[in-house]
């Protein structure tokens, strides 16, 4: 039975950005274990602690911002939690902040993700212009390879936000959805009419990730 959940926030850094989230998720799920938290257990023949993960980061992306619900069956301060937990990520994940959470209350859903897309780094100019005709589009085709197959696509429901930094930097905000969300990389290949393959070099950094309030 639930007595406690909370909300970690954490970064994953540069170091780490080319692993899975399932390798994300193992190293999460063995920290808390070696911290000796009283974490409630999966059911079933292979029980795993439960930590929840409002959306996967995909590979090759960085963050500063992070999130993960974990459930506990004993109640601890949130300062006790932080601190054992914290000696028990390994490098290259580090702890930003834990807050507690109703214990009865569903997974939090993420409505924004904000990323920085490196083109100064990448030496790849962007003109303001053509960031507000992304903006000015009412479709924003793209052919997602699956797999074997190729899946059409309309990216510009799940485009919020646009700009460019003075650095040259972009920044784009999305939308996440159930069925999927606009990557940062395929909104650039659009805006550049350039093969996703040609940006793999782009480096992607999520800023932020906003979550649906608590209730009240």
């Amino acid at each position: 039975m639930i007595q406690q959940k909370v909300e970690v926030r954490f970064e994953k850094s540069e170091a780490l950005r080319f692993i899975s989230h399932h390798d994300l998720m193992r190293a999460f799920q063995r920290a808390v274990r070696r911290a000796g938290l009283p974490i409630r257990l999966t059911e079933g023949f292979n029980p795993r602690p439960r930590i929840v993960f409002p959306v996967a980061l995909e590979v090759g992306v960085a963050s500063l911002d992070e999130a993960a619900e974990i459930e506990l069956v004993q109640c601890m301060t949130t300062q006790e939690v932080a601190r054992r937990l914290s000696s028990t990520l390994p490098p290259g994940l580090v702890l930003r902040t834990i807050k507690e959470l109703p214990p009865s209350r569903t997974a939090q859903t993420p409505l924004r993700l904000l990323y920085r897309l490196h083109l100064q780094a990448a030496g790849i100019p962007v003109a303001a212009p053509d960031v507000q005709k992304l903006l000015d589009a009412k479709t924003l085709p793209f052919a997602r390879l699956r797999e074997k197959r190729t899946q059409d696509v309309d990216l510009r429901p799940a485009l919020l936000e646009a700009s460019l930094e003075p650095s040259g930097d972009l920044l784009i905000a999305v939308r996440p959805s159930p069925k999927g969300s606009a990557r940062p990389l395929e909104l650039l290949s659009v805006l550049l009419r350039t093969p996703l393959e040609e940006l793999k070099s782009v480096r992607v950094t999520k800023l932020r990730m906003d979550l649906s309030p608590l209730p009240t």
